[in-house]
């Protein structure tokens, strides 16, 4: 069936819709919310199989198209009744409650970060500090695995769309909507762990090396030579040059410092470094 095929099942009805009965696997986002929850969706151009009534599967199709996802099908249901009436023909593939598929995941290379570690985050709670955090996948990420996760970015609109991803996803995320050029914005507190992602401010270097604790951690991936030709980003400012982290945080104990593509194609480059223990 096509839908077996796609990256995910977006079921567009209401909940109480949803909950009577779904096509398992199936993630329930209504046609309204989409538009605010693009971080709840994988990177385009996944490919989407679309569950609702005919107008609201229109809408949507024309949406995620303009953001470049695909649509590969979809299954017209105007009451839950029609939704029954096709589980009877399909059996074993309607299921009823209200688990919905976790469609979104964190960057890589955090996970790869937290698989090596060699403590327990629940049992110790460490801090960490996501600097640019967008839609705040990375945030909410650590938070569920046990970390106490504070997290920067200067969008209101982008903040708006963390905090509801983290109650969705039941994660404490302390988030602060601010400008990282701005004094004021970065306080003095220090962190076990300072992560940035598709993100580049070169003034931060050495206010990052003071945020992190000795001992501490950075984990740090963004664009790098080559990127450009891509479209996005195109600015030297956003840009790492090659051999550029590991110059800036020689001090540090480097774990990984390798080059890597983006599904899209887009280099950029993955970093893991230690701050020493002896530092102050």
């Amino acid at each position: 069936m096509l839908f077996s095929k796609a990256d995910g099942i977006l079921d567009l009805r209401s909940f109480a819709d949803f909950k009577a009965g779904h096509i398992k696997d199936a993630t329930w986002m209504t046609w309204p919310e989409l538009p605010e929850h693009l971080n709840e969706l994988p990177a385009s151009p996944a490919e989407f199989f679309l569950v609702g009534k005919a107008q609201a599967i229109e809408e949507t199709s024309i949406f995620l198209d303009s953001k470049g996802y695909k649509v590969c099908g979809s299954l017209i249901i105007e009451s839950p009744e029609a939704m029954h009436v096709w589980g009877e023909k399909v059996p074993g593939l309607l299921v009823s409650g209200s688990q919905s598929k976790t469609l979104w995941s964190p960057n890589s290379l955090l996970v790869e970060f937290t698989e090596n570690l060699a403590f327990d985050a629940k049992k110790r709670r460490p801090s960490a500090l996501d600097l640019g955090c967008g839609g705040g996948r990375d945030a909410v990420f650590l938070a569920k695995q046990g970390w106490q996760v504070s997290a920067i970015d200067n969008e209101s609109r982008v903040i708006k769309r963390a905090k509801q991803l983290a109650t969705r996803s039941g994660a404490s995320v302390k988030f602060r909507c601010c400008d990282l050029k701005k004094t004021g914005c970065l306080t003095e507190e220090t962190f076990d762990l300072v992560m940035v992602m598709r993100f580049l401010n070169r003034d931060l270097y050495e206010p990052i090396k003071q945020m992190i604790k000795p001992g501490g951690w950075l984990v740090f991936q963004t664009f790098t030579e080559g990127a450009e030709k891509f479209g996005s980003p195109k600015y030297p400012n956003f840009i790492l040059k090659p051999n550029e982290l590991s110059q800036v945080f020689s001090d540090f104990k480097i774990i990984t410092d390798r080059m890597d593509s983006l599904s899209d194609g887009r280099p950029v480059a993955s970093f893991i470094a230690q701050k020493p223990q002896d530092s102050v």
